[in-house]
């Protein structure tokens, strides 16, 4: 069972395949053909498996089994099947990418953890995904963008995950991103470590920097390159240095790439929904290489919030894509909801998905990048177009703006706080002193009523 599609290699000529068995099978094969003969299965190719491995577990063992095609035909269906002597997955399908791919379409979903460490409940994930899928039956891959799970540690988790994917996971690959709760190994959230299970299920390119294989890594699909990142430095405590070797290959797999798009996903954002949880740290990490690489959109995960900024570049805001980078958080797709979010003074787009979980639908062409955010029932939400040839975004029928403020605004995370504008006085502006004491929590000497601010 969970038979799983990832990409490892070129997408045009190989496909990966990964599966469990019980800990006692040490071996086996992949069963495979073209479409055209799946008729004539008996007299398909059999392969032995590349690799296998003991996954130690809370619950108990197994072996996972892996096997990269290769010198397969770029844009062809395979029928394949998994196993070993008399014991067989049902068969399935893959389809290779195509020659000069310059259309297609993957689907994103945010955060699928189930929202408590002792109830595996993924039945809302189950929904979601089937739904995308079955609207979108042409998608190539799909991304989840961190969480997939409420405690990493725990694999009944991943047992139900994988039983909510089941029926997408088997025909189209998935190119997964980490995030902070596949660190966890307790239900307090206090035990953190690599994301083992994480590491261990899913079969990515390895071209990542050292000690981050299968976290961090890049592939190209069509037009459209895209980074994966890993944000969990806090939890994977890790050092200056180590975060240094992830942001140098970072700058050195985006300035690389010859791809029309540039793409970065990682799970932690910079330009968050929630009221408090800014993420200074790992932005000031990331931010500028970003900046420096022009990334065309970054997709997040984390705040369970459907939201894009403005283009951004050090931190200004800007109206053409080619001047800055539009960050996108994805929502969630499971059964995790958030009270505190809030539309932050950043966003050119919020929406709260507390009602139900939410997928996003991105189809990349030569000129433009679209991304369609809908309801878990099918109903659409929003739409953002970014014109690379016409360097313009279109959301709606109006013409795509970036609000001007005339005068200083008091914006305290990230939202502007209106009952507490700035006051003019001479040549300079003050807020009150008690407003510093009330929305950040610092002292107020008694003789102080008015602190002064430039106007930048």
């Amino acid at each position: 069972d969970h038979v799983t599609l990832t990409w490892a290699d070129n997408p045009h000529t190989t496909q990966t395949i990964t599966w469990r068995t019980d800990a006692s099978i040490t071996d086996g094969q992949v069963e495979f053909t073209e479409i055209e003969d799946s008729a004539k299965f008996e007299k398909a190719i059999k392969i032995k498996e590349d690799s296998s491995g003991v996954l130690k577990t809370d619950i108990g063992s197994w072996f996972i089994h892996t096997k990269t095609l290769k010198e397969l035909k770029p844009g062809k269906t395979y029928c394949y099947r998994v196993g070993n002597n008399n014991n067989w997955s049902e068969k399935s399908t893959f389809t290779t990418e195509a020659e000069n791919t310059n259309n297609f379409k993957f689907l994103i979903f945010g955060d699928s953890q189930s929202g408590e460490a002792n109830n595996a409940d993924y039945g809302k994930f189950d929904t979601t995904i089937n739904n995308a899928f079955h609207s979108n039956p042409d998608a190539k891959f799909f991304v989840n963008m961190g969480d997939l799970v409420e405690i990493g540690g725990y694999y009944i988790h991943w047992n139900k995950w994988f039983e909510a994917t089941k029926n997408v996971i088997n025909k189209i690959p998935i190119m997964p991103v980490q995030g902070n709760h596949e660190t966890y190994n307790d239900s307090l959230e206090k035990e953190t470590s690599k994301p083992y299970n994480f590491m261990h299920q899913f079969k990515v390119p390895q071209n990542g920097p050292e000690c981050f294989k299968g976290q961090v890594y890049s592939y190209n699909y069509g037009n459209v390159h895209i980074a994966v990142w890993d944000s969990q430095f806090e939890e994977e405590k890790l050092d200056s240095s180590m975060m240094q070797k992830e942001i140098n290959w970072l700058d050195n797999d985006l300035k690389n790439t010859d791809r029309k798009w540039k793409i970065v996903m990682f799970h932690k954002t910079p330009y968050y929904n929630k009221l408090k949880r800014s993420n200074d740290k790992l932005k000031g990490y990331i931010q500028p290489i970003l900046d420096k690489n022009h990334v065309d959109i970054v997709f997040n995960g984390h705040d369970h919030s459907i939201s894009w900024t403005y283009p951004i570049k050090e931190d200004k805001f800007y109206e053409k894509p080619s001047q800055g980078t539009i960050y996108y958080l994805t929502g969630r797709s499971g059964k995790k909801t958030y009270s505190d979010l809030k539309t932050k003074v950043w966003n050119a787009f919020f929406f709260d998905p507390k009602e139900m979980p939410v997928y996003l639908v991105t189809e990349a062409n030569n000129d433009q990048l679209k991304v369609m955010a809908f309801k878990q029932d099918g109903t659409a939400i929003d739409t953002l177009i970014i014109d690379k040839t016409k360097d313009e975004i279109i959301h709606g029928t109006n013409k795509f703006t970036v609000p001007e403020f005339k005068e200083p605004k008091l914006v305290v995370n990230g939202i502007i706080d209106n009952d507490n504008a700035p006051v003019k006085i001479g040549d300079k502006w003050y807020i009150p002193s008690e407003v510093i004491h009330t929305k950040f929590g610092y002292k107020v000497k008694e003789s102080m009523n008015m602190l002064m601010f430039s106007k930048d």
